[in-house]
C-alpha cells in the first residue's frame, strides 16, 4: 500500500493541508500547535474511515465549520486507489474509486498500523486494552473479523439483558439460546486470537531485539476458559447463578487476557518506561510484519510522537525497521534530529 497525495480541508486546525509522502519514511516536522497529529489523523480518516480516537471523531472538525474533507490517492490491493471520506457532525459518507461504500469496505482495502501516545497503556493498563489490540491486529490482518467480533460482543450483550430480566424474576430457560450464541460465537473469537498471538509472538520478540532491547521479549494468550465452544458452554453453565446474581456474563473472551513478558516476567511490573515504549513498538512492527504477509501487500504506518523519548540510537533503529515494514508517515519536533533518518521532510509552521 502506498499512499501519493493527501488532501485535507477543515481538519482540526486546518483550513487546507496538503501532504505527498515519500515511498519510504516521511516525517510531518513543526512545533507542537502546528497540526502535526492532525494531519495524520486526516491520512488515517482517508485510508480507514474512521479518526484516531473514533469516539471523538465529530471533534476533527474544525471550529467554524460543518464538515471536514479528505482525499487520498495511491495504491492499495495491486492498483490505483482513490478515496473521499467527507465528514460532518451528523454522519460520514465515503466513496473508493467514485462508489460510496461502508467503512468496513474501505478498511479490507486499506490497512494502516498506528502508533498514538495512548499505546503505551498497551503494557501498564489493565487487560480491556491489550483485547483491544489484539482485535485490532486482527481486524488489520484478516477484516472479516470485524463481523464475528461484532456478533459476540451483541450476543453477550444479549445475555446480560436476560440475566438482568432472570434477576428480576424471568425464566432462567431463557438463557439456554444465548449461553449457545456466546459459546459459539466466542469460539471463533479465541480461535482467531490464539492464531493472531502464534504468528505475532516470533514476530515481536525479533523486533523487541531488533530495537534495542537488552532482555529477551514474548507475547501469550491467556484465555479464561481454555478449550472450544463446548468448554466455554459448560463455564456459562456453571457460573449461571452466579451471572444471574451479578447480572453480567463471567465467562468468555470478553475477560481474556495477552501476556507481555521480558524475560519471562510480567512487563507491566518489570519493564522500565523506556522498555514499555520498545514493547509497544515491537508489537506494532510485528502487526505490521503480519498484515503484509496475510495481504500480501505492506500497510501504511502512522507514527505520532514516536521518537521523543528514545535515544539516537533507538531512533535510527525505528526508523530503519519502519522503513523496511512499509510506506511511514511520523511526526517530530525539530529537536528529535530525524531530518537525517527521514526520506522526505514536511515542516509545518506556528500557525498551521
Amino acid at each position: 500500500m502506498r499512499v501519493d497525495l493527501v488532501r485535507a480541508a477543515d481538519v482540526r486546525c486546518h483550513a487546507m493541508a496538503e501532504l505527498r509522502p515519500a515511498a519510504g519514511v516521511t516525517a510531518v516536522v513543526g512545533p507542537n500547535g502546528s497540526g502535526k497529529t492532525s494531519l495524520i489523523e486526516a491520512v488515517h480518516l482517508g485510508v480507514r474511515g474512521i479518526g484516531l480516537r473514533p469516539a471523538g471523531d465529530a471533534r476533527m472538525v474544525r471550529d467554524g465549520a460543518d464538515r471536514l474533507g479528505v482525499r487520498v490517492e495511491g495504491e492499495a490491493g495491486g492498483a490505483p486507489s482513490t478515496t473521499r471520506v467527507e465528514l460532518a457532525r451528523g454522519g460520514r459518507r465515503i466513496e473508493l474509486d467514485g462508489v460510496e461504500v461502508d467503512g468496513r469496505t474501505l478498511r479490507e482495502r486499506w490497512a494502516a498500523v498506528v502508533f498514538i501516545p495512548d499505546l503505551l497503556d498497551l503494557v501498564k493498563r489493565g487487560p480491556a486494552v491489550r483485547r483491544l489490540a489484539m482485535d485490532r491486529a486482527i481486524e488489520l490482518a484478516w477484516p472479516r473479523f470485524e463481523e464475528h467480533e461484532r456478533a459476540y460482543r451483541q450476543a453477550v450483550e444479549q445475555r446480560n439483558a436476560a440475566l438482568r430480566h432472570v434477576r428480576r424474576g424471568g425464566d432462567p430457560a431463557e438463557l439456554d439460546p444465548w449461553d449457545d450464541q456466546v459459546a459459539e460465537r466466542g469460539a471463533v473469537v479465541v480461535e482467531a486470537r490464539e492464531r493472531l498471538v502464534a504468528r505475532l509472538a516470533p514476530l515481536f520478540a525479533e523486533r523487541a531485539a531488533a530495537l534495542g532491547g537488552d532482555r529477551p521479549a514474548s507475547l501469550a494468550y491467556r484465555a479464561s476458559v481454555a478449550g472450544d465452544a463446548a468448554a466455554l458452554r459448560a463455564a456459562l453453565a456453571e457460573g449461571r447463578r452466579r451471572d444471574i446474581e451479578r447480572q453480567a456474563t463471567g465467562a468468555g473472551p470478553h475477560l481474556d487476557d495477552l501476556d507481555v513478558a521480558l524475560d519471562g516476567r510480567d512487563a507491566r511490573r518489570s519493564a522500565s518506561q523506556g522498555e514499555q515504549r520498545t514493547l509497544v513498538l515491537a508489537f506494532l512492527l510485528a502487526q505490521a510484519a503480519l498484515v503484509a504477509e496475510a495481504r500480501g501487500e505492506p500497510p501504511l504506518l502512522l507514527l505520532d510522537d514516536v521518537l521523543s523519548e528514545l535515544d539516537r540510537e533507538r531512533r535510527a533503529n525505528l526508523v530503519g525497521l519502519a522503513r523496511a515494514h512499509g510506506q511511514t508517515i511520523l511526526t517530530a519536533t525539530g529537536a528529535d534530529g530525524v531530518d537525517a533518518l527521514a526520506d522526505r521532510v514536511h515542516a509545518l509552521g506556528e500557525a498551521a
